[in-house]
């Protein structure tokens, strides 16, 4: 059976994301709100599908976005690799271990979290069962610096 999205909102984000935007599939334990460790960006737009401990998981809402949505990339977490390589194994056979790009976890995770369009907290209570997918379609790699300030923070 294909899957589809059924999450109204969800949904819209995943049909109106352009190339070079980016979603963050958050775990469990991802602080959000501004008491946080890292606090959210206001800006980003917040999206909870947590229904229980573990669900949906990780990889239940990252496979899904791949599957139905237009994304080339993710940038994971340094520490993925080490500490959840069920998940890193998963997100670079989805998308081949080249679209897959290691960042340092504070501070480079979290502010490229902050440019994503939307956070999706999933119920997933792994460690790092975290990802940011890059929307795209076949072309050259997105520079990550690009990623990382965008086009107006290049000449900054």
């Amino acid at each position: 059976m294909r899957r589809r999205i059924l999450n109204e909102r969800l949904a819209a984000i995943v049909a109106s994301i352009r190339h070079g935007e980016m979603i963050f599939v958050a775990d469990a334990g991802s602080g959000t709100c501004a008491q946080a460790l890292w606090p959210l960006s206001p800006e980003v737009e917040y999206l909870d599908l947590e229904a229980v401990s573990g669900s949906p998981s990780f990889q239940d809402i990252a496979g899904t976005l791949v599957e139905v949505g237009d994304f080339e990339a993710s940038i994971v977490s340094d520490l993925m690799r080490d500490q959840n390589p069920k998940d890193f194994s998963f997100i670079t056979g989805l998308l081949g271990e080249k679209n897959v790009t290691e960042v340092t976890y504070i501070p480079d995770f979290y502010q490229l979290r902050d440019r994503c369009r939307a956070v999706v907290q999933t119920g997933d209570c792994g460690a790092h069962a975290q990802a940011i997918l890059v929307a795209g379609y076949c072309t050259d790699p997105i520079p990550m610096d690009w990623l990382r300030h965008g086009l107006k923070g290049l000449n900054s």
